[in-house]
Protein backbone atom coordinates (compact mmCIF):
# COMPACT_ATOMS: atom_id res chain seq x y z
CA UNK A 1 0.00 0.00 0.00
CA UNK A 2 1.49 3.23 -1.05
CA UNK A 3 1.73 6.38 1.83
CA UNK A 4 0.58 10.07 0.83
CA UNK A 5 3.37 12.14 2.45
CA UNK A 6 3.51 15.77 1.96
CA UNK A 7 6.61 17.27 1.85
CA UNK A 8 7.34 20.64 3.87
CA UNK A 9 9.08 23.65 3.14
CA UNK A 10 11.79 22.97 5.55
CA UNK A 11 12.41 19.45 4.49
CA UNK A 12 12.37 20.26 0.84
CA UNK A 13 15.12 23.27 0.99
CA UNK A 14 17.62 20.68 2.90
CA UNK A 15 16.46 18.18 -0.09
CA UNK A 16 17.55 21.14 -2.59
CA UNK A 17 20.83 21.84 -0.40
CA UNK A 18 21.78 18.15 -1.03
CA UNK A 19 21.60 17.17 2.26
CA UNK A 20 21.84 13.16 2.62
CA UNK A 21 18.90 12.47 5.14
CA UNK A 22 16.41 13.89 2.61
CA UNK A 23 18.33 12.90 -0.20
CA UNK A 24 17.82 9.55 0.55
CA UNK A 25 14.03 9.68 2.22
CA UNK A 26 12.98 10.89 -1.75
CA UNK A 27 15.47 8.01 -3.13
CA UNK A 28 13.32 5.48 -0.61
CA UNK A 29 9.99 7.04 -1.22
CA UNK A 30 9.41 8.54 -4.71
CA UNK A 31 8.57 5.01 -6.71
CA UNK A 32 6.35 3.39 -3.63
CA UNK A 33 4.90 6.40 -2.39
CA UNK A 34 3.02 9.77 -3.51
CA UNK A 35 5.10 12.40 -2.45
CA UNK A 36 3.60 15.53 -2.56
CA UNK A 37 3.49 19.31 -1.25
CA UNK A 38 1.18 22.48 -1.15
CA UNK A 39 0.97 25.81 -3.23
CA UNK A 40 1.74 27.50 0.37
CA UNK A 41 5.46 25.88 0.12
CA UNK A 42 5.96 26.00 -3.32
CA UNK A 43 5.50 29.99 -2.61
CA UNK A 44 7.91 29.49 -0.18
CA UNK A 45 10.23 27.65 -1.79
CA UNK A 46 10.16 30.03 -5.20
CA UNK A 47 10.33 33.22 -2.40
CA UNK A 48 13.67 31.93 -0.88
CA UNK A 49 14.87 30.99 -4.64
CA UNK A 50 14.20 34.77 -6.30
CA UNK A 51 15.18 36.28 -3.03
CA UNK A 52 18.68 34.27 -3.21
CA UNK A 53 18.94 36.03 -6.36
CA UNK A 54 20.19 32.92 -7.89
CA UNK A 55 18.61 31.79 -10.72
CA UNK A 56 19.90 28.03 -10.98
CA UNK A 57 17.43 27.93 -7.51
CA UNK A 58 14.78 29.18 -9.12
CA UNK A 59 15.40 26.52 -11.82
CA UNK A 60 15.53 23.89 -9.13
CA UNK A 61 12.56 24.59 -7.59
CA UNK A 62 11.04 24.34 -11.08
CA UNK A 63 12.30 21.20 -11.74
CA UNK A 64 11.28 19.87 -7.65
CA UNK A 65 7.61 20.63 -8.44
CA UNK A 66 7.71 18.45 -11.29
CA UNK A 67 8.32 15.81 -9.43
CA UNK A 68 5.69 16.27 -7.10
CA UNK A 69 1.78 16.42 -6.91
CA UNK A 70 0.98 19.77 -5.61
CA UNK A 71 -2.04 19.73 -3.20
CA UNK A 72 -3.98 22.71 -3.49
CA UNK A 73 -6.03 24.84 -1.54
CA UNK A 74 -9.75 23.81 -1.58
CA UNK A 75 -13.34 24.98 0.09
CA UNK A 76 -13.09 22.26 1.93
CA UNK A 77 -9.72 23.20 3.08
CA UNK A 78 -9.79 26.49 4.04
CA UNK A 79 -13.22 25.81 5.87
CA UNK A 80 -11.17 23.13 7.72
CA UNK A 81 -8.39 26.37 8.59
CA UNK A 82 -11.11 28.26 9.56
CA UNK A 83 -12.16 25.98 11.88
CA UNK A 84 -8.81 24.96 13.30
CA UNK A 85 -7.72 28.32 13.82
CA UNK A 86 -11.00 29.72 15.69
CA UNK A 87 -10.72 26.59 18.33
CA UNK A 88 -6.82 27.23 18.20
CA UNK A 89 -7.37 31.12 19.30
CA UNK A 90 -9.89 30.02 21.80
CA UNK A 91 -7.20 27.98 23.56
CA UNK A 92 -4.46 30.74 23.23
CA UNK A 93 -2.70 28.76 21.33
CA UNK A 94 -1.27 30.95 18.29
CA UNK A 95 -0.17 29.18 14.82
CA UNK A 96 1.39 31.36 11.54
CA UNK A 97 -1.38 30.90 8.53
CA UNK A 98 1.01 29.19 6.06
CA UNK A 99 1.56 26.53 8.56
CA UNK A 100 -2.31 26.22 9.22
CA UNK A 101 -3.07 26.16 5.74
CA UNK A 102 -0.18 23.45 4.71
CA UNK A 103 -1.79 21.05 7.29
CA UNK A 104 -5.12 21.20 6.77
CA UNK A 105 -4.64 21.14 3.00
CA UNK A 106 -2.39 17.55 3.81
CA UNK A 107 -5.40 16.54 6.10
CA UNK A 108 -8.59 17.16 4.07
CA UNK A 109 -6.09 15.44 1.14
CA UNK A 110 -5.39 12.28 2.88
CA UNK A 111 -1.63 12.93 3.48
CA UNK A 112 0.44 12.96 5.98
CA UNK A 113 3.48 15.54 6.82
CA UNK A 114 7.32 14.98 6.49
CA UNK A 115 9.27 17.95 7.84
CA UNK A 116 12.98 19.02 9.12
CA UNK A 117 13.61 17.88 12.87
CA UNK A 118 16.70 18.78 13.81
CA UNK A 119 18.51 16.29 15.63
CA UNK A 120 21.15 17.60 18.61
Amino acid sequence: MEDQICLDSDFLVNFLRNKPEEKEFIRQHEDTDILATTFINLFELYYGAYKSGVYENILRVDELQRRLKIIPLSKETVKRAGEVLAELEKRGEPIDFRDLLIGCAAQVEGFGIKTYRETR
